[in-house]
């Protein structure tokens, strides 16, 4: 019975308890209210800066048209200038002048460069300058300058030739830098180097530098020798006034090789031997 009792109160208290509102209405509005000015003072700047976005968009978008419509006019006349000038007869080269040549024919250095007839706003001058040295290896360097309205002039720098090189199918020129290109027209007091099986130079276009420099020091001491000959297994070696075979070989020692053949020599001839062969390749000399 109490129980019961107890229960019911329990229920009454609860149906009749006082509302949170009832409570305090006022600090519920003051909550509201607060509410409303913080979402017053976020939502203000994004509306302001959705704004200021909505109007560059338009004043860019106004401006992108101005501007679009100026830059298509500006390419559609860029156009028809350089088409002018492309197609202008007025601009095709008529004629090329070559200058600096002393043993190469100019018809084939204009004919190599291929420029005649050409837009000369079509021809890049390095490229053309590159394409002379390369189909041509007589010319050391090459220059290309062009000039209002069809001017052309190819200025070359030839290779100095320094010595014939022959290797059993055409005679050739080398310049200092042991470089061979082919034969001018005229024919130089030069010394010669007879490359009898192919291994003095370096696919038929370079002298190989330590048969360059053998050949130099071998020129430099013996002045009255003025043919030299080259072979793999004896090296560089020349055929001397009596008729004798002489092996220098290669390396750094020349120098001590011919000295060394310059008093042999004295000795042969002052013995009156009966000589064919002094080679001199090694430390070892060997006469036959």
């Amino acid at each position: 019975m109490f129980k019961k009792k107890r229960s019911r109160r329990r229920r009454k208290k609860k149906f009749n308890a006082t509302s949170i509102p009832a409570l305090a209405p006022r600090t519920l509005a003051k909550g509201r209210s607060r509410n409303k000015r913080n979402h017053n003072k976020r939502s203000t700047p994004r509306r302001q800066e959705y704004a200021l976005l909505a109007k560059l968009a338009k004043l860019g978008a106004k401006a992108w048209d101005v501007s679009h419509y100026a830059a298509m006019l500006l390419i559609a006349l860029s156009l028809a200038g350089l088409g002018m000038l492309f197609t202008n007869p007025q601009f095709s080269l008529a004629a090329t002048s070559v200058a600096g040549v002393e043993n190469m024919n100019s018809s084939q250095i204009e004919q190599a460069a291929g420029v005649a007839g050409k837009n000369i706003f079509r021809i890049n001058p390095d490229k053309t300058s590159v394409r002379l040295m390369t189909l041509m290896p007589q010319i050391k360097e090459a220059r290309v300058s062009l000039g209002l309205p069809n001017r052309a002039v190819i200025h070359i720098e030839e290779r100095k030739p320094a010595l014939i090189f022959s290797d059993g199918n055409e005679n050739r020129w080398v310049d200092a830098e042991g470089r061979i290109f082919p034969a001018g027209a005229a024919n130089p007091d030069l010394p010669a180097l007879i490359d009898e099986d192919g291994s003095a130079s370096i696919d038929g276009a370079r002298l190989k530098p330590e048969v360059l420099e053998s050949l130099n020091q071998a020129l430099a001491g013996l002045p009255d020798v003025r043919t030299f000959h080259h072979r793999q297994v004896y090296g560089l070696y020349f055929i001397s006034p009596e008729g004798w075979r002489v092996y220098l070989g290669s390396g750094s020692n020349m120098a001590n090789k011919l000295a060394m053949w310059r008093t042999l020599r004295q000795q042969i001839l002052q013995e009156e031997r009966q000589v064919k062969v002094v080679d001199l390749r090694s430390d070892r000399i060997y006469i036959q």
